[in-house]
């Protein structure tokens, strides 16, 4: 017996390591190395601005410094200085996102803040009190208004004239629908009404997007889209709050208007005895704009349903308000009347007869689209209004403004005034008043490729009273974004990765290099392929056979038209071309950069291009040398220039210096578009059909095809393809002759009933895609012989199968006909993950049941996988999002 038992431990003891070795194992840092996590030029966006009632102005915003957007604050005196510390003082900065701040004066100099918080997961409302010499006065993270069960989403705030402020927001606790609840809050920061809230409406369906005035004796009047009657006939519903959080009105609510169809997107203005609300309202199958008057004790006081403002045909929408002084209101808004939107105003007086020209004056009706209006009340009677300018030709946005008079007559130039012309876009304005009659606008600016933050003053004369184009109020540096890796080995057991990132506001294209030890091996923060001041996007990379790597990528430099550009970077990471290449010197729209080596040294490179207006999006490809001649001659080779777009393309090498595409083709229209493939040889010259193999030109829609090489000089190509109702896989064999080999329109490779999407090939033979059967995306795999017969079962064969979404299926081949299938997984359904599987030959699962985790600081997206199986080795990389942040990592295992 005791012989026996020590054969059995020997026996055990050189069986257990070899088991445990078809597990990967993991060879750098537990959570893998960090690729790339650059700090940089970061986002603040979505101002706000209050005037502090001593002459400054306080501007609030979001800022993604820290990877999670905070919420930050800095004031400006009437000379444009900055009072607070350079950067803004944080109102918030606590874990999770903090966003969609709105403020109010607190009557003291300083200002009250109200945002959706993330920090516990769910979002729930805080707010902060910041001093008038910008201290915040009610702790580091704010104090909680509302953190009730669900979520609680787009709070308003108003003063209660007692150095306080009421909140509202809508709110989803019920789990039946959104209701509206308010709240109190008093100057030290200690809520007066009950806990989380006191209820404004929780009527039956959707209450939600609240809007709140004062009601001038310390409640408030709040405003509402509701749908209590159908969710596809809202209508406007109002509350008045006492100070002690009681309804004044009737139960939730009473309705301001309730007209046939639509009435949405309520605005509110207080006036001296009640409120006047301002709604888009599509009674008459077109969005119009109304408004109504009600009074303190709930009265309507215009006519039933409203007045109507603006009932011009075309889209009238977005209205913004400002009081008049007389009890009335003046009323901007976006107007489609025109081929685009121009901006229109409207005063109406307090007993609701329109004051100017039936349906409105215009403020602007230059060329272009004019969007986006804020107003504010200036001294006497004149108003100022800014909005979003989008001039024909710009291709970016501006900002201008215009000031109206009591006659609704504009006063400065007819066009109106920039505020800001500066590169790129100026958008989300918002306008503050002086007692003098001037206004400081705030907004949020991309000069320099991120959103910062700036602001204008504007005399009452019109002229700018600050720096050209505006003071600088926040352009902080942290956290950016890096993302969209691509990589491919350099064939010296090295990976070279390619990715876009965010450090100078901009994408631009980075690359690092990394040892099989885990060192970066060009430097920390990684090398710049073409540094300018524009977008670089879609990054590809194939080895240039001398350790180096040729790195192609779609760039914005030319605003409007992008190029598709190239490099080449030695083994050390030197850029060994003076500047980046075209690699088709014709000005046209060049998107989607596909890439492959031609096997000498050099690279060949397809893409989308719009130079033939008539056929809109074509493919085009080049073949670039290792000394960077275009040997396709300077406008590129035509792939296809066929009726319609052909986009979409997936492009493999065909072992023999040329390359074989497919693409979705739209020749036959818009809603029928096909598959269509073509095999180019080493001079550029099409070998298939002129216009291209059809793949499957099936009834209803087939696209995104993905191609493999069959092995013989033709490739198998798979697709999305709706024939039979729901989206399933299909697949064709297309031999070297480009001759179909299967059946006409290709073979099912699952057409269960829901979608299978986006099918990725793993070897010649093995397809893993998307699949939703179940209700939630998993990932399934099957594979075809050559003669197009299913090889595993029918239905395919789960990767996992779990409840929530794995998705983006990665996959590669490796030894024994095995292949590798990365994917990230939400089954936590709390935050993504990455795993991975192996697949034998059999489509049998070689590790635990749905999958291998991929161990990480705070999960991970997006991932990638590279093998190398001489050296038993494969890597993983993933976009982390660990502190909200959006950073490069990396991990390679052992596999024996």
């Amino acid at each position: 017996m005791k012989l026996l038992i020590a054969w059995l431990l020997i026996i055990g003891y050189f069986l257990l390591p070899a088991q445990a070795q078809e597990e990967p194992q993991a060879i750098w840092s537990t959570y893998g190395i960090v690729v790339n996590d650059t700090t940089g030029n970061t986002p603040q966006e979505n101002p706000q601005i209050i005037s502090d009632g001593y002459g400054g102005y306080t501007i609030i915003w979001e800022d993604g410094r820290a990877g999670f957007y905070d919420v930050y604050a800095q004031k400006v005196d009437g000379s444009g200085k900055l009072l607070w510390q350079k950067n803004g003082v944080a109102a918030c900065n606590s874990p999770g996102n903090q966003n969609f701040p709105k403020a109010a004066s607190d009557s003291a100099g300083g200002v009250i803040v109200v945002w959706q918080d993330y920090r516990q997961g769910n979002s729930d409302i805080f707010a902060q009190r910041i001093t008038y010499d910008g201290k915040p006065v009610w702790g580091k993270g704010g104090i909680a208004i509302c953190t009730a069960a669900a979520g609680q989403f787009a709070p308003e705030i108003v003063l209660d004239g007692f150095g306080g402020a009421i909140i509202t927001w809508h709110d989803y606790r019920s789990g039946t629908g959104e209701d509206i609840y308010a709240q109190r809050i008093d100057s030290q920061g200690k809520v007066l009404w009950e806990k989380d809230g006191s209820p404004v409406s929780v009527a039956t369906g959707t209450q939600w997007y609240p809007k709140i005035a004062s009601d001038g004796g310390g409640g408030a009047i709040i405003a509402w889209t509701d749908g209590r009657a159908s969710s596809s006939n809202n209508d406007i519903y109002a509350q008045r709050i006492s100070p002690s959080g009681k309804a004044y009105w009737e139960k939730d609510g009473i309705p301001i208007c309730s007209a046939p169809h639509n009435q949405e997107q309520p605005v509110i203005q207080q006036t001296s005895n009640g409120a006047i609300i301002a709604w888009n309202d599509s009674r008459a199958n077109n969005i119009d704009i109304y408004a109504q008057k009600i009074a303190l004790n709930g009265q309507i006081l215009w006519e039933k349903d409203g007045v109507a403002v603006c009932i011009y045909p075309y889209p009238q929408q977005n209205a913004q308000l400002a009081i008049d002084d007389s009890g009335g209101v003046i009323i901007a808004w976006e107007d489609q009347r025109e081929e685009k939107g121009d901006i229109y105003a409207q005063r109406i007086y307090s007993n609701g007869q329109i004051a100017w020209s039936e349906n409105g004056r215009p403020v602007c009706r230059a060329f272009g689209e004019q969007k986006n209006p804020v107003i504010a009340k200036l001294k006497n009677e004149e108003w100022i209004i800014v909005w979003e300018d989008e001039q024909i030709g710009k291709r970016k946005v501006d900002l201008f403004a215009q000031k109206v008079n009591s006659a609704g007559t504009p006063v400065w130039d007819q066009r109106g005034i920039p505020i800001a012309s500066a590169r790129e876009s100026q958008k989300s304005a918002a306008v503050a008043a002086s007692p003098k009659g001037d206004a400081v606008v705030a907004w949020g600016d991309k000069r320099t490729g991120n959103f910062d933050i700036y602001s204008q003053k504007i005399s009452s004369a019109g002229t700018l009273l600050w720096q050209k184009d505006g003071v600088l109020v926040c352009a902080a540096q942290g956290s950016v974004v890096q993302q969209n890796v691509q990589l491919t080995q350099n064939g010296m057991d090295e990976i070279i990765l390619v990715f876009e990132d965010g450090r100078h506001g901009y994408f631009n294209i980075y690359a690092q290099k990394i040892t099989k030890a885990g060192i970066l091996a060009w430097g920390a923060d990684g090398i710049a392929i073409a540094n300018v001041a524009a977008n670089q996007t879609e990054p590809r990379v194939v080895p240039d056979g001398q350790g180096g790597a040729y790195v192609a990528w779609e760039d914005h430099r030319i605003d409007g038209s992008p190029s598709i550009r190239l490099q080449r970077l030695s083994s050390s990471g030197k850029r060994l071309w003076e500047s980046s290449l075209p690699v088709a010197q014709v000005n046209s729209r060049q998107t989607k950069p596909l890439m492959i080596s031609d096997g000498a040294g050099g690279a060949i490179i397809a893409w989308c291009d719009g130079r033939d207006a008539l056929s809109l999006d074509d493919i085009y490809a080049q073949r670039i040398s290792s000394k960077g001649n275009l040997l396709w001659g300077s406008k590129g080779k035509i792939v296809i220039s066929a009726n319609g777009e052909q986009v979409d393309a997936d492009m493999i090498s065909d072992n023999a210096g040329g390359a074989i595409l497919a693409w979705t083709d739209f020749r036959r229209g818009d809603r029928n578009p096909d598959i269509y493939a073509q095999r180019i040889n080493t001079q550029g010259k099409v070998l298939w059909q002129e216009d291209g193999v059809l793949v499957c030109g099936a009834p209803d829609v087939q696209h995104t095809p993905k191609v493999v090489r069959d092995g013989t000089g033709g490739a198998i190509i798979s697709w999305t393809d709706k024939g039979g109702g729901s989206y399933d896989i299909y697949a064709q064999r297309i031999n070297k002759a480009g001759k179909p080999v299967w059946m006409t329109d290709g073979i099912p490779i699952n057409q269960l009933s829901r979608t299978q999407q986006n099918a990725q090939f793993g070897n010649s033979n093995v397809l893993v895609w998307e699949d939703y059967r179940y209700g939630n995306w998993d990932i399934f795999a099957n594979a075809v012989s050559p003669a197009g017969k299913l090889l595993w079962k029918a239905e395919g064969l789960p990767v996992v199968s779990l409840p929530h979404t794995q998705y983006s299926p990665q996959v590669i081949p490796w030894k024994n006909n095995s292949v590798l299938i990365v994917w990230e997984d939400y089954r936590t359904g709390q935050f993504y993950e990455i795993f991975v599987q192996r697949l034998d030959s059999n489509g049998n699962p070689i590790w635990e049941e749905n999958g291998f985790k991929i161990k990480s600081k705070d999960g991970g997206r997006a991932p990638k996988i590279v093998a190398t199986p001489n050296n038993d080795s494969f890597y993983v990389f993933w976009e982390d999002y660990s502190d909200g942040g959006k950073a490069i990592y990396g991990q390679r295992y052992l596999l024996y």
